[in-house]
């Protein structure tokens, strides 16, 4: 298989065997073992034909490979020449896991159908991203980044051709100070610093939202991807969404909408912010951010986000989504203790799920806030009474009460929540707060948990992170119990 670029839209064309008219001797395909499997359990003859091969009882399959090379996709096409040598053969586009379980759903129609009849030679082009009956592989492409290619089962292939074209803009807003804008991001991808909050318009920095009256979201775009050339104009959408404080979180069950901006055109090159308005902060608390960057055409997602889907597994796929859960905790004299809402979420909608709730220091901070106060955990009653004390770092000082007593953080293992459930986790800070600065701090609390994604595994869902000040300063924000 050979790979070539070229033209102003810097296309990859893929190619498998070679336009020699079924010319012998043969070319070889490159099949991905999971073709080979799915084949071997689905047809009597395993393996596949090479091309021009045209014997019978034998499968055609090659795959194409490491498709986002050179960026997101936002155009593909499939050149094929076909010998139809069966009257009810069919070709079409698969994506095979290793072990040959379809990672997601492809398609497929009858060579007849597509123009090749029974008994004749002919040539297949197709536009991946409006197939026949509808069908668009274009996200598929994008998230599992190949495609096998298959012909069943009496006949041959001279040749097949895979353009890919690149999108020629890729916006991004950081997923933490570390990300370029690369998939899959690396953790935490739940302190973007490309969104922010102010009380007030123009302030500097993150503030909490304050109940009770109009509050603004800052969000920062950047039209200098690293996977695609800079050099054209973003136009899309950008939507702000906001949830309650806590772990994992639904898409788009546990979203609500706080406003769109319509009409972005981001210059190439161009880092941008945009201020969205928050008009309806619905109760005193604090919530989790979610903005999403939609340009279908231009700058597609790299996953698609269906109903019922994992935000951090969106938004470590999507350069296009960005996620910050983080709290400002200001703590004084007047104020040395605070207490906020955590929220556990079962990603199995219809079994229990375990969890592990876990308190670190982030590697960046210099001292623990441990070294200046206290911190404790209270769980539901329902996460108490099913919890067997599993884990490191932590005492029980009371009714479901642990205080965390590692000043390097604490794991809380074994948390069983009910099926699709909701579970609220109070975390309380206490310190001896003085006249005196002693310091800033954070603290991260983080849900790991299974999901419908990968329901073997207890992996990072999402946490918060708190941004903890010691010292004189007050939160001009009302204190929420």
């Amino acid at each position: 298989m050979s790979v070539a670029w070229g033209g102003a839209a810097q296309a990859q064309t893929f190619t498998s065997g070679v336009a020699d008219g079924f010319a012998l001797p043969t070319e070889p395909v490159s099949p991905s073992a999971g073709m080979l499997a799915y084949i071997a359990a689905n047809y009597g003859f395993p393996g596949s034909r090479a091309h021009d091969d045209v014997s019978a009882d034998r499968w055609f399959a090659t795959t194409f490979t490491n498709l986002r090379r050179n960026g997101p996709i936002c155009g593909a096409t499939l050149r094929m020449t076909v010998r139809n040598l069966g009257s009810n053969d069919s070709m079409g586009f698969m994506f095979n896991g290793p072990g040959g379980t379809p990672l997601a759903a492809g398609w497929g129609a009858s060579l007849a159908s597509l123009g090749v009849a029974y008994n004749t030679t002919g040539t297949i082009l197709l536009n991946l991203a409006a197939l026949p009956g509808g069908g668009n592989l274009l996200p598929t492409l994008n998230a599992q980044g190949f495609v096998d290619v298959f012909v069943q089962d009496d006949s041959g292939v001279d040749v097949a051709t895979l353009v890919i074209t690149q999108c020629r803009v890729d916006v991004y807003s950081k997923d933490n100070v570390n990300d370029f804008g690369n998939t899959p991001t690396v953790d935490p991808i739940w302190v973007s610093p490309d969104i922010r909050v102010c009380q007030n318009a123009g302030c500097v920095g993150h503030q909490n939202p304050e109940f009770g009256q109009t509050n603004y979201v800052y969000v920062t775009l950047r039209n200098n991807g690293p996977l695609a050339p800079v050099g054209n104009v973003a136009n899309g959408t950008l939507h702000v969404y906001y949830t309650g404080s806590g772990g994992a979180a639904i898409w788009p069950n546990d979203w609500a909408l706080i406003g769109t901006v319509t009409g972005v055109s981001l210059a190439a090159g161009a880092v941008q912010e945009f201020m969205v308005p928050w008009n309806s902060v619905p109760a005193p608390g604090h919530y989790c951010l979610l903005t999403r960057w939609v340009s279908p055409t231009q700058d597609p997602m790299t996953l698609t986000e269906v109903v019922g889907s994992n935000t951090l597994n969106n938004t470590r796929w999507n350069n296009n989504l960005a996620w910050k859960n983080i709290n400002v905790v200001n703590l004084n004299p007047l104020t040395p203790v605070r207490e906020f809402d955590f929220r556990l979420r079962n990603l199995l909608r219809d079994a229990h799920g375990l969890a592990r709730l876990e308190v670190r220091i982030p590697s960046s901070t210099s001292a623990s806030f441990l070294e200046r106060g206290q911190l404790f955990l209270t769980l539901p009653p329902e996460l108490w009474d099913r919890w067997q004390r599993q884990g490191a770092g932590f005492e029980v000082t009371g009714e479901r009460t642990v205080r965390i007593v590692n000043p390097n953080g604490a794991v809380l293992d074994g948390l069983t929540m009910d099926p699709g459930g909701e579970h609220h986790v109070t975390v309380r800070f206490a310190a001896q707060a003085t006249a005196a600065t002693q310091g800033t701090f954070q603290v991260d609390v983080v849900q790991h948990s299974a999901s419908e994604e990968n329901r073997e595994k207890v992996e990072e869902a999402g946490g918060v992170r708190f941004d903890i000040t010691v010292g004189p300063q007050s939160d001009t924000s009302t204190p929420r119990k």
